[in-house]
Parts: C-alpha cells; sequence; structure tokens
C-alpha cells in the first residue's frame, strides 16, 4: 500500500483529525510514513495540533514556485518530522504541511498531477502517504490526488447531515475514479465516525459503499490532535487512539485486497491469450 487519499464533507466530520490518529498508530517497521495536507482551503494541523508553535516556512505552498523537473528534490526539503512533534531527527513520521490560505490554491493548479506522479512513485523509497484532501481536495484541480490514490476513504458522521451530504459526493467520487485518470471506484470506501444513530450497516446500505473501519466520537481525545490539548500518559491507550490501530490494520487489508485484484487484471490484461479470447468473445 502506497497512497491513501482521505476526503470529508461539509459539516467538519473529522478528516484531519483521522489522519493525525492514523499518523500516530501506523505500525511504521522498515517503512516511513507521510501525512500531506492537500486541502485546497488550507491546511490545519500547524495551527492545530501545534498550536502555531512551529513556524509555516515549509510546505504545499512553497511546492508552487517548483518548476516540475525540480519538484522531486524540492518536496523533500519541505516536510518536517512529526513524531509527538518534538524530534526533528527521528524522520519516521512526515508532514507536509498545508497552505496558510485558500487563495495559494490557485498557484498549485500546476503541482498536483506532477505530486500525484511522485506520490504513486514514492512506494520505492519506502514511503507510505496519507493525502488529507479535507472537503474540497477531492474535486476540481487538485481532484487527481484522488483519482491516482490506492484507495480513497470518505470519512463521515453517522448523522442524517453527514450521511445525506456524503450521498452526492459519492456519486462525484465514483465519476472521478472511473474516468481516465482514475484507478477504479473499487478503491473507494468509507470510515465512520461513530457520532449519530446511524451505524455501519445504515450507512452504507444508505451510500452504497463498503464501511470499512469505524472510529469513536471522543472529542476530548480528539482535542490533543485537533487543537493540541494536553496529552496524559492515558491518551496512547484510550479509545480513540485503540481504535485508530484497528482502522489501520483494516485499511490495509482493505488496500492489499484491492491491490491484489489489480494485479490479477493487469495479468490478465497483458496475457496475449486473454486478449483473444476477449475479442473472440
Amino acid at each position: 500500500m502506497a497512497v491513501m487519499a482521505l476526503v470529508g464533507l461539509p459539516g467538519a466530520p473529522g478528516v484531519t483529525t483521522t489522519g493525525l490518529a492514523l499518523l500516530r498508530a501506523w505500525p511504521l517497521q522498515d517503512r516511513r510514513l507521510l501525512l500531506a495536507e492537500c486541502d485546497p482551503d488550507g491546511g490545519a494541523v500547524l495551527p492545530g495540533a501545534f498550536q502555531g508553535r512551529v513556524p509555516a516556512d515549509r510546505g504545499l505552498a512553497n511546492l508552487a514556485v517548483s518548476r516540475t523537473q525540480e519538484l522531486v528534490t524540492s518536496f523533500w526539503t519541505q516536510l518536517m518530522a512529526v513524531d509527538a512533534g518534538r524530534d526533528e531527527e527521528d524522520r519516521s513520521r512526515l508532514l507536509l504541511p498545508g497552505l496558510t490560505e485558500p487563495s495559494q490554491a490557485a498557484q498549485l493548479r500546476g503541482v498536483w498531477r506532477p505530486l500525484a506522479d511522485l506520490f504513486s512513485g514514492i512506494d520505492a523509497h519506502r514511503h507510505d502517504v496519507l493525502v488529507d484532501l479535507g472537503r474540497g481536495g477531492a474535486f476540481g484541480a487538485s481532484q487527481v490526488l484522488a483519482a491516482r490514490a490506492d484507495a480513497v476513504v470518505l470519512v463521515v458522521r453517522g448523522t442524517m447531515r453527514s450521511v445525506h451530504a456524503a450521498q452526492s459526493r459519492v456519486a462525484m467520487l465514483r465519476r472521478i475514479l472511473e474516468a481516465e485518470d482514475g484507478r477504479g471506484s473499487s478503491g473507494l470506501c468509507v470510515l465512520l465516525v461513530k457520532q449519530g444513530p446511524y451505524g455501519r450497516q445504515e450507512v452504507q446500505k444508505a451510500l452504497g459503499v463498503p464501511v470499512i473501519a469505524a472510529l469513536p466520537f471522543r472529542a476530548e481525545e480528539a482535542a490533543v490532535l485537533s487543537d493540541g490539548a494536553p496529552e496524559d500518559r492515558r491518551f496512547a491507550h484510550g479509545e480513540l487512539m485503540r481504535a485508530a490501530r484497528q482502522v489501520v490494520a483494516d485499511l490495509q487489508q482493505f488496500a492489499a485486497g484491492r491491490a491484489r485484484v489489480q494485479s490479477g487484471i493487469q495479468r490478465r490484461l497483458s496475457d496475449p491469450r486473454w486478449g483473444v479470447a476477449r475479442h473472440a468473445g
């Protein structure tokens, strides 16, 4: 698994908080993990989780001035270490900080596609990528980031408002993923934040998309990730982070299953016997 895009809805379902929880919970082994804030509306980690204590001198906005051939070199200089937000020498968990204001998104029109290419190739460097697309990043000029992801995860709360908003987003995402640039809508799934009356089965039935993982709605614990609230020793073993570790396992299993299917399709497409049978049939 290389690239997983997290997509939100109107009403702030918690995409960035989810991304940070997964970043903290992801088992690294001999790999690294990058959280890339690619929400055109702006990044939330530096002013939120880091409470503005870290200068916004690195990040996505700086890539706007890079020519395509220089993007790879520039990209690595824009990352910051985020393991507990304290140890810059530990480069196991990385952040590409997002835009500081929405007006900067217009300068990135020529960056989204080469950035998507970079994310797709980063697996060779033993990195996995979580792409935080916020509410609008999966659509418009930056939609190539969703189209080219190995899996697209729609974060939905179990409320009528959230499920209703998700229905139109699911239709839009399917069109994007089935277009020429896309990797197929079989990579679309839902992560449910368990707030509201609707559970996994109801949400899955309403959206027609598999709900493959769920997180509890724990406002106080989530505030550690979203707003830099004080973290005590119980946080890592609390309900939210315990669930996040299971979510990681569920997402990895989903991505691995899809990769096996995609690999089988590619083998058949490259098999001349299958091509003959297809045209003969």
